[in-house]
């Protein structure tokens, strides 16, 4: 039983490092795949973002999952200038954490 323990605590700290530099098991964007992304999800070619256009940036299989409620949050939180669009410096700029 122990000798499994010491086996399963080597592999989470060989592990470990390789996780974090990936984000904690996120998939990172980088910038040009995230400039690729917005340009991709501006339907309308007006240089910002409305909600419909922000969910198209989530990865397909998460699209569904995310109601509008939770795509509403998404939008605060990005949305720094308050107009109710994401301008290509508020997508890229990290995102704001909720007010507690």
């Amino acid at each position: 039983m122990t000798k499994y323990l010491l086996l399963a605590a080597t592999a989470i700290a060989l592990a470990s490092p390789a996780l974090a530099q990936q984000g904690g098991g996120r998939m990172q964007q980088t910038p040009e795949e995230r400039a690729a992304a917005f340009v991709k999800a501006d339907a309308n070619k007006d240089g910002k973002l409305d909600k419909a256009e922000l969910k198209m940036t989530l990865p397909e299989q998460f699209r569904d999952q995310v109601d509008d409620e939770r795509l509403g949050q998404m939008m605060a939180r990005r949305d720094a200038d308050k107009d109710g669009f994401i301008s290509k410096a508020e997508y890229d700029a990290p995102m704001q954490r909720p007010a507690q």
